[in-house]
């Protein structure tokens, strides 16, 4: 492995300048936040540290350095993400045996989805002819289909696994790919199916509709998150429509597939589908790249129009601007655009309202005057470009007929002056109880020097958290091969590992001397043995040999705490 190379990429790149590239960082004292993009929240729980070079988010869990980001942000191989940012760095960089081993397992399952679309696309022209008819009763042109790899699954509860393993994909891969569920068989059976492919077209997910009244299971079943797909970061279609959204400079979001298909089929090519879900920070920051400009056009009853205010807020929370179209109560994008023409449809984008117009004017939602207000006012508390921030208030205030310094000092009320951050109240917590093991890991990712005086006297064998252990292994193995340690990170495929490797490089040093850390850990160590010894005299008294370990033992533990001592001989 060349360690080198990975060193010279994160030294070329600063963490902040890469993360924020994606997305908005606020500057908070020396670190910098933001929502998190890898799982949907209300308050910033995402910190990078420009100093440390690492990002940690204190919600979710998920940490490490910039390869690290650009790695599970876009859903590419380990390699990807090093040659992507040795690229941006004008670093020639050669693949070695260590980042070909690091890229295999993720290349791996965008094979088998590969492979799974091929499937599923074969079987519905060798073997799904309602389904097929199904399409073509909604209208969905044979171009359209092929376009999108739309197919069909079995009914059969191994069919995609016998295929899989015909391509000769090794059977132990097949758990981790969300294709099968916990007793080995196909999750998707006699359902149409919707391949979600990523921005570049890489098929990463599917969803599953049902064909017939009555069947198993939900209307859709859709993937599980996996090692290449997480549900509320992806949007799709988007990897055929990303050149129209750039070119019009606006996108037209819609909830559902057949939805999207139908926008698609009459004309308005610059549309996604935001998967059936709320409107993320996720897909926002992602379709961040092509345009600012959000259409909203979600289903015309209360459930849709209340989605659509959610959408359009976090929209604006994020810095965008977000118009709302307005379908008729009992029309949702397609069964419109099947009864009417496509100059009706565009009639009702140009007449697209924004937020505070619709909201104002809407009756179905029933929300009094006040209620309407205070979604205004939630949105303002999040929002951090003052310039658009003060626009709103302006515009709010004119539609609304209230006093911009009415609604400043409702912001000002609402605002948590406590500060707090959001943290997952059960991070951590299985490894609290291996306090001192922490503190000398952390100790040593935040001095380097410190890891000599730990080596000479301890092992992974003074690990109890199987953690730590591994974290100390890496260390042993890796730690005078690297300029950073957060290149430590991208040395484990283990999630729980790279996580608490970013979350203790994030955090200080602990204010205990290094010694102190040793003497603990040693003195834990002894005593362990020196119980188990006691244990297996009881069986054997007659061992001479327990005896006399037992004898090293007291006087080892005597040697670092006479006061403990009394608490272990017995």
């Amino acid at each position: 492995m060349d360690q080198r190379q990975i060193d010279e990429v994160l030294e070329r790149n600063n963490i902040v300048d890469i993360i924020g590239s994606y997305f908005p960082l606020k500057k908070t004292g020396s670190s910098y936040k933001a929502r998190c993009p890898f799982h949907d929240e209300k308050t910033a729980s995402f910190v990078v540290s420009e100093k440390k070079q690492i990002f940690k988010c204190f919600g979710c869990g998920k940490g490490g350095n910039a390869i690290h980001f650009v790695q599970e942000y876009e859903k590419i191989s380990f390699f990807e993400a090093l040659k992507k940012l040795a690229e941006k760095a004008g670093i020639v960089m050669q693949q070695t045996a260590f980042t070909k081993q690091k890229s295999s397992k993720r290349d791996l399952i965008y094979k088998i989805y590969e492979l799974a679309g091929h499937f599923f696309e074969d079987n519905l022209y060798n073997h799904g002819d309602f389904a097929l008819d199904y399409l073509k009763k909604r209208n969905i042109s044979e171009n359209t289909i092929r376009k999108f790899q739309i197919g069909f699954a079995l009914d059969s509860f191994n069919a995609l696994r016998n295929a899989l393993i015909k391509n000769s994909i090794n059977e132990q891969i097949i758990p981790q790919t969300g294709l099968f569920t916990s007793n080995g068989r196909d999750l998707f059976r006699q359902r149409l199916m919707f391949p979600i492919h990523d921005h570049s077209g890489k098929i990463i997910a599917f969803g599953g509709r049902i064909l017939l009244e009555g069947q198993e299971g939900g209307k859709y079943v859709n993937s599980p998150t996996t090692e290449i797909y997480t549900k509320g970061n992806e949007l799709y279609g988007l990897f055929l429509t990303k050149y129209e959204i750039q070119k019009k400079d606006f996108v037209l979001i819609c909830e559902g597939y057949t939805d999207f298909l139908r926008l698609f089929e009459s004309g308005f090519t610059n549309s996604v589908a935001s998967l059936g879900t709320s409107l993320t920070d996720g897909q926002i920051n992602l379709l961040s790249r092509f345009t600012h400009n959000y259409y909203i056009v979600y289903d015309g009853d209360k459930a849709g129009r209340k989605a659509a205010v959610r959408a359009a807020g976090n929209v604006i929370k994020a810095g965008h601007k977000a118009h709302l179209v307005d379908l008729p109560e009992n029309d949702d994008p397609d069964t419109f655009l099947m009864n009417n023409e496509t100059d009706d449809f565009q009639a009702l984008i140009d007449t697209a309202k924004t937020l505070p117009n619709f909201l104002f004017e809407d009756k179905s939602l029933i929300m009094d005057e006040r209620e309407k207000l205070d979604t205004f006012i939630d949105i303002l508390t999040e929002m951090n470009d003052q310039i658009a921030k003060e626009l709103l208030v302006r515009e709010i205030s004119e539609v609304f007929k209230i006093s911009v310094q009415a609604i400043s000092s409702r912001i000002r009320k609402k605002r948590n002056p406590t500060g707090s951050t959001n943290r997952n109240p059960n991070s951590g917590m299985a490894l609290d109880k291996f306090g001192d093991e922490k503190n000398i890991i952390r100790e040593i990712l935040n001095n380097i020097i410190s890891y000599k005086k730990v080596a000479q006297e301890l092992d992974s064998s003074y690990f109890f958290s199987d953690v730590y252990s591994k974290i100390f292994k890496l260390l042993q193995e890796h730690l005078e091969d690297m300029a950073q340690v957060s290149a430590l990170i991208d040395l484990t495929d283990d999630i729980v590992v790279q996580n608490t490797i970013a979350e203790l490089i994030m955090s200080d040093a602990p204010n205990v001397a290094v010694e102190e850390l040793i003497n603990d850990l040693k003195l834990r160590k002894y005593q362990k043995e020196l119980k188990n010894i006691n244990s297996r005299i009881l069986e054997n008294p007659q061992d001479m040999e327990l005896t006399s370990k037992k004898k090293e033992l007291k006087k080892m533990i005597l040697t670092l705490n006479k006061k403990i001592v009394r608490n272990t001989l017995y």
